[in-house]
């Protein structure tokens, strides 16, 4: 038997603690950039450098802003992560809730159970297929492949970054996070009164 001196130890828990990975954990703290007021660039997606396009399971390349004007919920999953199946359900669930309102995004970061591999159209058109998602809106993210999994972010109709949460979530959990978001953002537009998640 093989002991573990306690430099070995602290370094193998540190990069535990670094490497990304699956997590069902819905009760993990809000991202810290939340409600930045200022920022319209669906999280860095679409800025004056640049714009980041993604490939559809229909095999369009699309950026986020082309749903600018609607609240966009985006749900990170992989084949890999288990809690990512019943969190597909859920969004399958939502995607008709606020049709006017809410447009619901899969954003695919990998392809196979197994962890690196880089998804693509195929990749999208498989989770798609599997769970009776519009596959317009499930999309192959290449560069997100070592994103914690499930994640979820929610943008505002002007591309505010409103709300971000890593681990599963139900559907009463998400429908309370749009309804209380989607009101503080359209009471901030009308009279400028500020939640106190916004900064």
């Amino acid at each position: 038997m093989t002991t573990m001196t306690p430099t070995k130890a602290l370094g193998m828990a540190l990069l535990l603690s670094l490497s990304p990975g699956c997590s069902d954990d819905a009760s993990q703290p809000d991202n810290p950039y939340v409600g930045d007021m200022y920022d319209t660039s669906y999280a860095g997606q679409v800025t004056a450098q640049q714009v980041k396009y993604r490939v559809n399971a229909q095999g369009e390349k699309i950026r986020i802003d082309r749903y600018a004007g609607r609240f966009v919920w985006t749900d990170y999953a992989a084949p890999w992560c288990s809690p990512c199946t019943p969190q597909a359900r859920v969004i399958h669930h939502l995607e008709h809730a606020w049709p006017d309102r809410v447009v619901f995004i899969t954003i695919m970061t990998g392809d196979s159970a197994a962890y690196e591999d880089i998804p693509n159209q195929e990749s999208a058109r498989t989770w798609a297929t599997r769970f009776e998602l519009d596959p317009s809106k499930v999309v192959a993210a290449t560069d997100q492949w070592s994103r914690t999994v499930p994640a979820h972010l929610l943008y505002s109709p002007e591309g505010h970054t409103l709300f971000t949460h890593t681990g599963g979530m139900d559907e009463e959990q998400i429908r309370e996070v749009v309804t209380r978001y989607t009101a503080d953002w359209d009471r901030w537009r009308e009279s400028a009164e500020r939640a106190d998640w916004m900064r």
